[in-house]
């Protein structure tokens, strides 16, 4: 949870800007930006951390 919700709530809320001034429809486009902000959510959460081996630790 900890990168799961920072990550899909940057990720939609990019997505909504990207689609509202940059799109060509000039909308918010409230589903695509829910999808894609839950799959890299859960992208982001279950990558594995690359400074987890280092330290030794778990990554917590």
């Amino acid at each position: 949870m900890k990168k799961f919700l920072p990550t899909a709530f940057g990720v939609a809320l990019g997505t909504l800007i990207y689609t509202r001034w940059l799109g060509s429809e000039h909308a918010f486009d409230w589903t695509r930006a829910i999808f894609v902000g839950v799959v890299c959510g859960i992208v982001a959460a279950v990558w594995p951390d690359k400074r987890a081996g280092k330290a030794g630790g778990d990554g917590r």
